[in-house]
């Protein structure tokens, strides 16, 4: 439905991999939410872009395999989290990668995920997306 390919439309700002499959209110112990949106955030500074380009809204596409059971519905709230304003500055994180100023739908429209079951190491690709602006788009 949304082809976050299209670069007439999106831009790709960020794209990373965790190591790990994450799941939001995991209640095991020192597994807490904020230590894993630090690692999530700790992951993305190593390709974080200098320049945030102006956008109308975020998009994410999100590819997890996993090697325990959870539910794959509780992935993307970490990592939409992990860079929002906001929460930043609650979890006084010191990563430096906010994008949008809170995570609600005038900021995120889009959330593709998908995952698979492996016996292999888990983890987490991430893509973030931003809509391109009116006047940023090429016309036919």
């Amino acid at each position: 439905m949304w082809d976050l390919d299209d670069a007439n439309l999106y831009i790709r700002v960020l794209s990373f991999t965790i190591p790990e499959a994450f799941t939001y209110g995991d209640t095991r112990p020192e597994h807490t939410d904020r230590d894993k949106r630090e690692q999530i955030r700790d992951a993305a500074s190593a390709n974080f872009p200098a320049h945030i380009p102006d956008v109308q809204w975020w998009a994410f596409r999100i590819f997890v395999k996993g090697n325990r059971t959870f539910d794959i519905d509780n992935v993307p709230k970490l990592i939409v989290d992990a860079f929002c304003k906001r929460q930043i500055k609650s979890d006084k994180s010191s990563f430096k990668v906010g994008l949008y100023d809170d995570d609600t739908i005038d900021y995120i429209r889009v959330i593709q995920i998908a995952g698979e079951r492996t016996d292999n190491l888990a983890s987490t690709t991430v893509e973030i997306f931003g809509r391109k602006p009116e006047q940023h788009r090429e016309t036919a």
